[in-house]
């Protein structure tokens, strides 16, 4: 707040019970705050999303505002056979919200959970082996280390959904993984030779790159 800064914070059950209280006392006066699409996908399965949110309450001084998304994705397998997963996105914020907004401030509150599964899930457990200390003496060090890995990241990012990548190195049903793939890179940059002029005639070569959709 002392940075002018607005905020969507994930909003878990038992975090800051008086506020949870409050919200379901609520919800008995807010009635009105509730929402609901329903999304037909081109495979034929279906995305639906209840909303509902509660204004005005007070933390200690602070005006905090709570929403929910209740998802069901529903996945037509055929011959009637259908599957559903069910998920629950909880948030509180600074940000007025209401009918007009409420999807927009709930998605972009789930960006963070997309961050943290996509991102930081593959850092951690992707090769990567990002930990919590890289250095324990020096935190100049520490940040350097993680802003060479953000840099490695996006270049793998930019590389795997390449068409040329793609139709080379991921195409048929056995095809090698990514961890194996730069396993096998790796290994390359440890024990192959490389070629000074080879190098040489890249770097003045143009390249293109053309990406998947």
């Amino acid at each position: 707040k002392s940075n002018n800064w607005s905020y969507i914070v994930t909003f878990k059950e038992g975090n800051l019970p008086t506020i949870w209280e409050e919200t379901r006392e609520l919800q008995v006066y807010q009635t009105e705050n509730h929402h609901h699409e329903m999304i037909m996908r081109p495979d034929g399965n279906t995305e639906e999303r209840h909303y509902r949110w509660v204004t005005g309450m007070d933390y200690h001084g602070y005006r905090l505002n709570w929403l929910e998304c209740q998802e069901t994705i529903t996945k037509n397998k055929g011959s009637k056979e259908v599957e559903e997963a069910q998920c629950t996105f909880t948030h509180i914020t600074d940000l007025p919200i209401g009918t007009s907004n409420i999807i927009l401030t709930s998605r972009t509150g789930r960006l963070r959970w997309k961050i943290e599964n996509e991102g930081f899930n593959t850092l951690k457990n992707g090769g990567y082996e990002m930990e919590h200390k890289y250095s324990r003496v020096n935190y100049q060090a520490s940040k350097n280390y993680y802003q060479l890995m953000q840099m490695a990241y996006l270049i793998n990012q930019l590389m795997v959904i390449s068409i040329h990548f793609q139709a080379n190195y991921l195409k048929g049903k056995n095809h090698q993984t990514l961890k194996s793939l730069w396993q096998d890179l790796v290994a390359a940059m440890k024990w192959a030779e490389l070629d000074e002029a080879r190098l040489q005639r890249m770097k003045t070569e143009k390249i293109q790159f053309r990406y998947v959709t």
